[in-house]
């Protein structure tokens, strides 16, 4: 339809009120005037009819004209549903989009389409204004940025374990909202987002002062329990030494620490909970929920050991869905900030010509503290995400339509859905959408019911596939114009092991965690180790990176196996000068005359400079620098760390 243009001041009047003045003039002999006036008729439009009524008793009263449509009103409602259901997607389509995406509905449908969309290969902006008035379910929003990640783990099935695993805690004991706690940190910094100001009308560019571009950031750990109440905040300073300036205004019972970075760490972690156990009172006797995200500075064993001693059953969040799960940031933090930012407004106009440091940042955290951690903040908070009171069907299938555009089905489901079909209830896999499951309803269900007992985010992607036009064979819908995304499968790459909701204090998942974390300490002492063992022999040579620079020219110069000549110059350069029996010559075997490359710096032994000492594992039957090892190069038996570990 064209653009819908605003009336001219003619008057507006029903087919209705204009046949009863005709009507009334004709039959009654009223006056022309006065009649117009009393239904509100233009008195020349009034007598036009009068006259085509005395000629033709059978004049119909609406008028005439024909408006010149582009789509049938069916057609736009197509559009509108796609619009919403790529907005639902989190791939909704722009303005300048959807005028593309309008012209190609019509060309692919053969619709008259007019002389400007043709040479711009667009719809109009006339005509995109005129359809956003016709639907008022429309409206430009600007949306906010959300990763991917976020968009794809916000699935059912994290979210429906979650859940479980939270009954779980809630079945075992008796847990008011006095004793389910949330927790997480947030950060502040020096340079403020200044708040908006009254300024010149048309003015291209408003400033306002900030301390600095970049400031320096403050972590504030923060809790929060069901019932309202907040433990003190945790601040974390990028310092190295306490100051006394750390906890100056800051809210009643707040602590400070330090940390080089001013980010969490495991160490600090305990810290918090010593502080989080002296306020939250929680102990074996009085046993406390508290729900945080999967950061590595939560997992370690001695945090599990101390929330084990004092009944904390910590609960983790699956990975990206804080956004949604947790009250903190559901209805805390957002109010925390802003509430900040103003006090950090308000001070900057106060204090002309100074710049906030840190000495300021506890006075303006405990001013936008009180306000925005009230009770009905955090009742708010625990209510919206379903964790108080609990709720595992708070989110309804439109709230996972975004993750529909990566669910797959995964291959070894098909498989055994094909050799198990004499089972009569499908098992959903994790990580596989309910969309995929394919069940076969009972004899006798009609169509509707059929679609009633179907996935409704299944349903709902493809509604606007199944209303076909009637008065064409040939018509495409918007969908099949312009499918609706989705993503390819992805390859299978190596990297960290992905993260999920679980019981952190539960003994199989701590005693796993604790294996995880030996090996990994295990991996940083031995890297320690050979760093130690490069800078010890660079300081005996008085030579920088001397290993480095030979292994570089080395592999430069020379093949990746090179095999070197057994003489009695070579076993001097192993060897040195000794000539005891116990050293073993790297080139000995018959099999391993190719060069050698130290277990621990990885230099070559093809790069060894004279007089240097190898020794040989006497388990893996690799060699390594005497030095690197730290270790005599006579001694009789050796083992590597890695035989060892």
């Amino acid at each position: 339809m064209p653009f819908k243009w605003k009336s001219k001041g003619r008057t507006k009047y029903s087919p209705d009120d204009l046949k009863s003045a005709v009507i009334e003039v004709v039959n009654e002999n009223k006056a022309l005037r006065t009649t117009a006036k009393k239904y509100n008729v233009d008195k020349m439009t009034l007598r036009r009819y009068v006259l085509k009524y005395k000629t033709d008793k059978e004049t119909s009263f609406t008028p005439n004209f024909v408006t010149s449509q582009i789509f049938s009103c069916h057609e736009e409602s197509l559009l509108v549903e796609y619009l919403l259901t790529s907005a639902n997607l989190h791939y909704g389509l722009t303005p300048k989009q959807t005028r593309k995406f309008a012209y190609e509905f019509g060309q692919a449908n053969n619709k008259k389409l007019p002389e400007n969309w043709k040479k711009n290969e667009c719809a109009s902006y006339d005509w995109l204004k005129g359809f956003m008035s016709r639907y008022p379910q429309l409206s430009l929003r600007s949306p906010e940025a959300t990763s991917l990640g976020r968009a794809t783990a916000f699935n059912r099935h994290n979210v429906q374990e979650f859940y479980k695993n939270l009954s779980n805690l809630l079945e075992r004991e008796t847990f008011g909202p006095e004793s389910v706690y949330n927790l997480d940190e947030t950060g502040v910094t020096t340079a403020h987002k200044p708040q908006k100001i009254i300024a010149r009308k048309g003015q291209k560019q408003i400033s306002k002062s900030t301390s600095a571009e970049r400031g320096t950031l403050v972590t504030v750990c923060c809790a929060i329990n069901a019932v309202g109440n907040s433990v003190p905040p945790f601040f974390i300073f990028p310092r190295v030494r306490m100051q006394d300036y750390m906890i100056q205004g800051a809210p009643s019972g707040s602590i400070a620490v330090t940390h080089e970075s001013g980010w969490m760490t495991a160490d600090n972690f305990v810290k918090y909970l010593d502080h989080f156990i002296k306020h939250a009172k929680c102990s074996n006797e009085n046993k406390c929920i508290l729900v945080l995200d999967n950061h590595e500075s939560h997992i370690s064993p001695k945090a599990l050991d101390k929330c084990k001693l004092n009944g904390i059953h910590l609960l983790t969040l699956p990975p990206h869905t804080s956004h949604r799960l947790q009250p903190l940031d559901v209805s805390v933090f957002g109010p925390f900030k802003r509430y900040y930012n103003e006090q950090a407004d308000a001070w900057m106009v106060s204090h002309p010509g100074q710049t906030i440091s840190l000495k300021n940042i506890p006075e303006l955290v405990g001013l936008a503290y009180v306000r925005a951690f009230s009770p009905s903040n955090i009742t708010k908070g625990f209510s919206t995400t379903g964790i108080y009171p609990f709720n595992p069907h708070l989110f309804e299938d439109l709230d996972f339509a975004r993750a529909e555009v990566t669910n797959r089905p995964y291959e070894e489901l098909r498989e055994n859905s094909e050799k198990e079909l004499d089972r009569d209830d499908p098992i959903a896999q994790p990580g596989t959408s309910i969309s995929q499951q394919e069940t076969t309803p009972p004899p006798g269900t009609s169509l509707c019911q059929q679609k009633s007992t179907s996935n409704p985010i299944e349903t709902f992607l493809q509604d606007s596939t199944t209303i076909q036009s009637t008065s064409s064979v040939s018509f495409k819908t918007p969908e099949e114009v312009r499918p609706y995304p989705k993503a390819q499968p992805r390859l299978k790459k190596g990297g960290r092991k992905p993260g999920r909701t679980r019981i952190l204090t539960d003994t199989p998942e701590k005693e796993a965690i604790e294996a995880e974390y030996k090996m990994r300490e295990g991996k940083k002492r031995m890297k320690t180790k050979v760093e130690m063992a490069k800078r010890k022999i660079s300081s005996e040579t008085g030579e920088n990176n001397h290993f480095e620079k030979l292994n570089a020219e080395s592999t430069e110069s020379q093949p990746k196996r090179k095999v070197l000549d057994r003489n009695a110059k070579t076993e001097k350069r192993v060897f040195g000068d000794s000539d005891s029996e116990d050293e073993k010559d790297p080139f000995s075997d018959a099999d391993d005359d190719d060069d050698a490359a130290c277990i621990y710096c990885n230099s070559l032994f093809s790069a060894s400079r004279s007089r240097e000492k190898w020794i040989q594992c006497q388990k893996c039957l690799r060699w390594c620098h005497s030095a690197c090892a730290d270790v005599k190069h006579n001694t009789k038996m050796f083992s590597c760390e890695l035989c060892i570990n």
